[in-house]
């Protein structure tokens, strides 16, 4: 399902409060994609995605089990499968 939220629409506190409670979501199907959960390796990737790319990424990494901040080499096969990057 796409997104319906234009974060470029909403007001500052609005987003700040949006991702402190999406930053308790972080690990969980609830995440909503606005919260960072990835791990430093792999900021060049994520911090520039779509809320919904990140969400997809995130929830395939629960999937397959694995803690949504750690990087293996499955973490960024998913990564560069999911956002179709080299």
């Amino acid at each position: 399902m796409k997104s319906l939220l234009n974060l470029d629409t909403i007001t500052t506190d609005a987003y700040i409060k949006l991702k402190e409670l999406d930053e308790k979501f972080i690990g969980t199907y609830n995440y909503l994609g606005i919260g960072w959960f990835w791990n430093y390796e792999f900021r060049h990737y994520l911090r520039d995605a779509s809320i919904n790319d990140r969400k997809k990424v995130h929830n395939i990494f629960l999937t397959y089990n694995l803690n949504v901040s750690d990087a293996t080499e499955l973490h960024y096969q998913i990564i560069r499968e999911t956002l179709k990057t080299n």
